[in-house]
């Protein structure tokens, strides 16, 4: 089950959006594969490939090929970047600076 916070950046309104932006700012993901949270790592690929990846596709966010399971920085990749630093952080702690 998702996480929902408040923003008002589209596609970002889950936490598994939100990491997955975070990923790819810091240049740790390449592959969904690298999204996964230990322990519910089924649950989670599933929500990404139904859900989340789909709207982060739409909104320009991210390039994603779902044959050889990659995702990259799209068109409107920095715009979601921008805002990393404004999201609350997925476990309720402060986000480091």
């Amino acid at each position: 089950m998702s996480t929902t916070h408040d923003t008002s950046y589209g596609g970002l309104e889950t936490v598994e959006a939100q990491r997955a932006v975070a990923a790819l700012v810091d240049g740790a993901v390449e592959t969904i594969a690298d999204l996964r949270v230990r322990g519910r790592s089924d649950e989670i690929a599933d929500e990404l490939r139904q859900s989340h990846l789909p709207a982060l596709e739409e909104a320009g966010y991210i390039e994603w090929d779902r044959e050889a399971g990659t995702i990259a920085p799209g068109p409107n990749f920095e715009e979601a970047a921008a805002h990393v630093a404004d999201l609350p952080h997925p476990d309720g702690e402060p986000a480091d600076d």
